[in-house]
């Protein structure tokens, strides 16, 4: 049986025409050409169409063929096994009824800050989102660093937030299907970093404002970058270092990195997404199947990441200093994010603070 799910980057660069890859190989970002953004997105936008069209048309396929694009630029991530497990799975549960092609982080050009955008316009029709605070502000209430402490607290919260997030991106034309959640997210750096002080000065790579924030108020500089980029930013001193998990990316920066300082900053979910459009186009019956392997899958991804995060990281330990923050530094760092909590709230409005407020209730702080 033909396998549906089709992996672009990472060795599978014939995909898509050079014109709109940036080569993801081990990492690393190159671009044949640049373009503008607005034209780069038509032209992703216009093939993608394409390709739809081209195989929509070839004998023998039946049903519906999407595009999906995943932040995720290696293949060999748990993460990204994940999605192609599920995308593989969707495609043997409905029959062939829905094919689901996935794209890697890097291959399209979609900024990993834009992927809700680009669901959102029906360029992809799923989206793997863990860069969605820019599109969505309302969701970073579970992510602000140093609120949640375990995996147990962050899925206690989710549930809370799981309606406000589902009515916010349902003004977009979005419908969220399921989640998958990181490990703890701690710092890494090519620079030395055994303290919260150690921070100071040091161009970190962040994945959030909320991350940013933290960064900031720590004394160092917070820079946002998609994960294909930041191999290329770290050899050209564009940062420093950057914040994630051992089974995230830890282990596939681990060359990169000489320090590994382990302050829980809490906890990334990356939402699946789909558009609005697209989705209701599927039968109910598909729909059903759809969710019900999503919810499936993602837990299992997971589980899986949660089950690696301390193996990798005592494997990472014996080629870099790795340093255990003290209760001292955790305790100053919580004291020094801690106001940032209100004013996040103020500024997202009357519903993010009634969802802040729920969310410390349940955790106690």
């Amino acid at each position: 049986m033909e396998r549906d799910v089709l992996l672009s980057g990472d060795g599978a660069r014939e995909n898509l025409p050079s014109v709109a890859i940036v080569d993801a190989r081990n990492g690393t970002a190159r671009r044949d050409g640049q373009l503008p953004r607005r034209l780069a997105a038509f032209a992703t936008a216009g093939l993608l169409a394409f390709s739809f069209l081209v195989t929509q048309t070839t004998p023998g396929s039946a049903g519906q063929i999407w595009n999906a694009y995943t932040y995720n630029s290696v293949a060999t991530v748990t993460a990204a096994k994940g999605l192609a497990e599920l995308f593989d799975e969707i495609g043997k549960r409905t029959n062939g009824e829905l094919k689901i092609k996935l794209h890697l982080g890097g291959t399209l050009q979609i900024k990993a800050t834009d992927i809700t955008q680009a669901v959102a316009d029906n360029i992809v029709q799923l989206g793997d989102d863990a860069f969605f605070l820019g599109s969505v502000p309302v969701g970073a209430v579970v992510r602000l660093p140093m609120l949640v402490h375990n995996p147990a607290e962050y899925e206690k919260v989710s549930a809370i937030l799981a309606p406000a997030l589902s009515e916010a991106y349902a003004k977009r034309g979005i419908v969220v299907v399921g989640q998958y959640v990181f490990p703890e997210q701690v710092i890494w750096s090519r620079k030395e970093i055994k303290s919260l002080k150690d921070i100071q000065g040091q161009k970190i790579r962040v994945i959030s404002p909320d991350q940013g924030e933290f960064i900031k108020r720590m004394g160092g500089s917070p820079v946002t970058l998609g994960t294909a980029e930041v191999p290329a930013a770290i050899d050209r001193g564009v940062v420093d270092g950057a914040i994630t998990a051992s089974s995230g990316y830890g282990y596939v920066w681990r060359d990169l990195f000489k320090y590994n300082y382990r302050l829980n900053l809490g906890y990334v979910s990356s939402l699946l997404l789909v558009n609005k459009k697209a989705w209701d186009r599927l039968p109910p019956p598909v729909q059903a199947i759809v969710q019900d392997t999503v919810r499936e899958i993602a837990d299992k991804t997971t589980r899986a990441m949660a089950a690696e995060d301390q193996d990798i990281t005592q494997k990472l330990a014996a080629q870099m200093t790795a340093t255990t923050a003290t209760p001292a530094d955790v305790e100053e760092a919580g004291q020094k994010i801690k106001p940032y909590y209100a004013e996040w709230a103020k500024g997202q409005g009357p519903e993010a603070a009634e969802l802040l407020d729920q969310v410390r209730k349940a955790l106690g702080r």
